[in-house]
C-alpha cells in the first residue's frame, strides 16, 4: 500500500497549481488556491492514501476557482488529436512482431499524459519520441494468458489524452468475442475521462462504457456504484491504468493488471523501479 511520504506535500501544492493555470487563474487566483489546499494538509493522516487527499486537494480547487472543470481546455485540445494520435499508435503497433505486447506496452506509455502531474512540455518531449519505441519489449507470460482466458474484461481507463494511446489495447481484446467494459470517472476531476467523453470519443464501440458514479482520484471502491463494483468482481481480468488507481486498488483487487508509469519517488521506492519507469504489475503479488 502507498501511504503518504513528505515529498507528496509540496507534489500536493503544485497539482494545486496545475488545476489553477489549467483553468487560466491569474496569479492571485492561483495563490488562493495555494493557501486552502495549503490548509488542509496539516490535518491529513500520516497514513492516508496521497490519491485520497487529491480527492479532496481537487475538491476545493473547484471550490475556489468556482469552476466544475477546470481541465476542460486541456480535456478539448487532447479529443481534437484523439483520432489522429490513435492512428499513429495503431500503426505502430499494427507493425510490430507481437501486436498484443505492443498494446500492452503504448497504453503504458500513454499514462504520461497527465496534465494533474506532469508538465505540457514534458508530456509533448515524450509523445515526440515515441517513434523510436521499437515494440519489441515483452508482457508477462501471466497476462497474456489471462488476456486469452478471460470471458469478460475490464478496462480503468485514466486521463483524456491517454485514451489514444489505449485504442490499439481495447481493438484486440474486444475483437475476439469477449466482453469487454470500460470504466470511467462519474465527473470531471483533474484531466480524467468521464462518462459523456468516453461515448463523443466512440469508447462504446468496444464496450459497455460504466461510470464510477464518484469524482475520486484513482478508484476508491468505497465510493463506488453497486454496479462498478459488481462489474468489477464479475470480470474475470481488470486491466487498471495509471498510478493513482494503483494507489487506490493495489492489495484490493486481485483480479487486476497495474499498467502506469512510475511519476514520483513515493511509488518508485515502493516497488524499486525508477521514475519514470513503465510498470506492468501483477495484483496479486500484492501483500
Amino acid at each position: 500500500m502507498i501511504a503518504l511520504s513528505p515529498e507528496c506535500f509540496p507534489c500536493f501544492l503544485r497539482q494545486a497549481d496545475l488545476a489553477a493555470r489549467a483553468h487560466g487563474a491569474s496569479g492571485s487566483g492561483r495563490k488562493a488556491v495555494g493557501d486552502r489546499v495549503a490548509g488542509i494538509l496539516s490535518d491529513v493522516s500520516p497514513g492516508e492514501v496521497p490519491a485520497r487527499v487529491a480527492t479532496r486537494l481537487h475538491e476545493i480547487v473547484r471550490e475556489e476557482l468556482g469552476a466544475d472543470d477546470p481541465f476542460r481546455e486541456v480535456k478539448e485540445r487532447e479529443f481534437g488529436r484523439f483520432a489522429e494520435m490513435a492512428s499513429r499508435a495503431e500503426a505502430l503497433v499494427a507493425g510490430s512482431a507481437d501486436p498484443v505486447a505492443a498494446a500492452v506496452w503504448l497504453s503504458v506509455f500513454g499514462n504520461i499524459m497527465d496534465s494533474g502531474i506532469v508538465e505540457r512540455e514534458s508530456m509533448e518531449v515524450e509523445v515526440g519520441r515515441l517513434a523510436a519505441e521499437d515494440g519489441s519489449r515483452q508482457i508477462p507470460e501471466k497476462l497474456r494468458a489471462r488476456i486469452d482466458g478471460s470471458r469478460t474484461i475490464g478496462v480503468l481507463l485514466d486521463n483524456a489524452g491517454e485514451v489514444a494511446f489505449d485504442v490499439p489495447l481495447l481493438a484486440r481484446i474486444a475483437g475476439t468475442g469477449r466482453t469487454v467494459w470500460v470504466g470511467v470517472k462519474g465527473g470531471p476531476v483533474i484531466d480524467d475521462l468521464t462518462e459523456a467523453e468516453a461515448h463523443r470519443l466512440g469508447l462504446s464501440a468496444y464496450g459497455d462504457v460504466v461510470s464510477n458514479g464518484n469524482r475520486g482520484v484513482g478508484t476508491d471502491l468505497a465510493l463506488c456504484t453497486r454496479e462498478f463494483r459488481d462489474r468489477i468482481a464479475g470480470s474475470d481480468l481488470i486491466l487498471s491504468k495509471g498510478q493513482a488507481n494503483f494507489e487506490t486498488l493495489f492489495g484490493h483487487l486481485r483480479n487486476a493488471f497495474f499498467l502506469f508509469r512510475c511519476k514520483c519517488p513515493v511509488v518508485s521506492r515502493a516497488l524499486g523501479r525508477p521514475e519514470g519507469d513503465l510498470v506492468v504489475l501483477d495484483g496479486e503479488g500484492a501483500g
